[in-house]
């Protein structure tokens, strides 16, 4: 057995225009880090397999390839779809990493051994979020309900994860928003996210609805969960 880890204190403070770089690059990697997931996910949907099964059907019945041929439909999807997903992440990793600047909070945070600190380096994490108003249902005497938005770029560096870096972000943008007297929190998690569904779930988030995100139109979509949590009133 290796030497046990120091038991570190997770500090969570306000982001700086100096940790952006960084920010953006770990956004950047929390969203390229699912590559792998995502080509399993979509080379094994329907619409996927129908285009394995109809261009192999095309080239034999009639181009009259050999069915070896034919079989090389099933690599060139698979070449696709990955070169697909490979593409598409990093132009949303951009896209995520660009947003960083424009964000209206985001936090970062650090942490301290409690016996040597020495032995801990900085944990790379960060979050952003944003407020809105959205009219709650109830027939009569509907009002503005004050819903804070949780903003999908909080990653966590992989050597700091499963050590409550997520949970500390995860208590940071709750006490944000019980500061700026929101209501509840809402975001959404897609299914390439179990770890981040699960850790909302075991802070008490409870699933909205349920619903699918176009990818390549309504063909192919990617699974999607809305999350929300009440905040206490002040």
């Amino acid at each position: 057995m290796g030497p046990q880890q120091p038991e570190c204190e997770i500090v969570v403070r306000a982001a700086r225009a100096s940790d952006l770089p960084a920010r953006a690059e770990l956004v950047r990697r929390g969203l390229t880090d699912h590559d792998f997931e995502a080509f399993l996910m979509f080379f094994f949907q329907e619409l996927t397999l129908q285009v394995c099964v109809l261009g192999g059907a095309v080239l034999f019945i009639f181009v009259g390839a050999s069915p070896a041929a034919c079989a090389l439909v099933v690599p060139g999807a698979a070449l696709c779809a990955g070169a697909a997903v490979w593409v598409s992440h990093r132009a949303r990793a951009a896209q995520a990493a660009r947003a960083c600047a424009a964000s209206c909070a985001g936090w970062w945070p650090s942490t301290a051994a409690r016996w040597r600190p020495a032995a801990c380096r900085r944990a790379c994490a960060c979050s952003r979020g944003r407020a809105r108003a959205r009219r709650a249902p109830g027939g009569h005497g509907q009002r503005e309900r004050g819903v804070g938005w949780r903003g999908c770029t909080l990653a966590v560096d992989a050597r700091w994860r499963r050590r409550g870096v997520g949970a500390a972000l995860e208590a940071a943008c709750r006490q944000r928003a019980a500061a700026a007297q929101l209501e509840a929190l809402e975001t959404a998690v897609s299914a390439l996210q179990d770890a981040a569904r699960g850790l909302l779930h075991a802070a008490g988030w409870t699933t909205l609805a349920s619903f699918h995100r176009p990818v390549l139109g309504a063909a192919l979509t990617l699974p999607m969960t809305h999350l929300t949590v009440d905040l206490p009133l002040a």
